[in-house]
Order: structure tokens, then C-alpha cells, then sequence
């Protein structure tokens, strides 16, 4: 019976003082959500080949993101917009 109770407050002492996760910072939580958008841009559009359907597809996908991202407590408008240009700007499977 005492192994039990010895058991169970090592148990509430682990979960009192476990080291708790850092939030990310602003900065770090944009960049992942540029990284995941110039990826969606890839495999969304890496197939393409007609130049008009292309230009189509990229420009629904950016609204799309801009919806998204209007939304997103991460970003204010001004940071949106750079965003949206910086993937307006972005050559599928190029790295730019």
C-alpha cells in the first residue's frame, strides 16, 4: 500500500515539475507558414505545364491563402500582403 501511494505522488511530483514546451515565437510560427505555402505551391503546381492554367491555379491558390492568412492571428494586414507577393513571386521548384 505505501509503494502505491509512493508510486502516485513521484506521479503528481513528475507532472508538477515536468519542463513545460515554449511557445514558438511570431517570427518562427510565419516562417513555417511560408515554408507549408511554398510547399502546397510545389506539389500543387509542379505538374503544370500549360502556362495559362498555371497562372489560374496559382492565382486561386493565393487567394485562398490570403483568406486563410487574413484569418490567422500571426499576421496583420501588412504582413499578409508581403507574404502573398513573396509567394506571387515564387518559382514553383526553383528555392527562390
Amino acid at each position: 500500500m505505501e509503494i502505491i501511494i509512493i508510486l502516485i505522488s513521484l506521479g503528481f511530483l513528475y507532472l508538477l515539475f515536468k519542463p513545460k514546451a515554449r511557445p514558438k515565437s511570431k517570427e518562427q510560427k510565419q516562417a513555417e507558414i511560408f515554408e507549408e505555402y511554398k510547399r502546397k505551391l510545389d506539389k500543387d503546381l509542379s505538374n503544370i505545364k500549360d502556362v495559362t492554367l498555371l497562372v489560374k491555379k496559382k492565382t486561386d491558390l493565393l487567394k485562398t491563402f490570403s483568406s486563410e492568412l487574413n484569418r490567422n492571428l500571426f499576421f496583420d494586414e501588412d504582413e499578409v500582403r508581403e507574404l502573398i507577393q513573396k509567394l506571387a513571386n515564387y518559382e514553383v521548384n526553383s528555392g527562390k
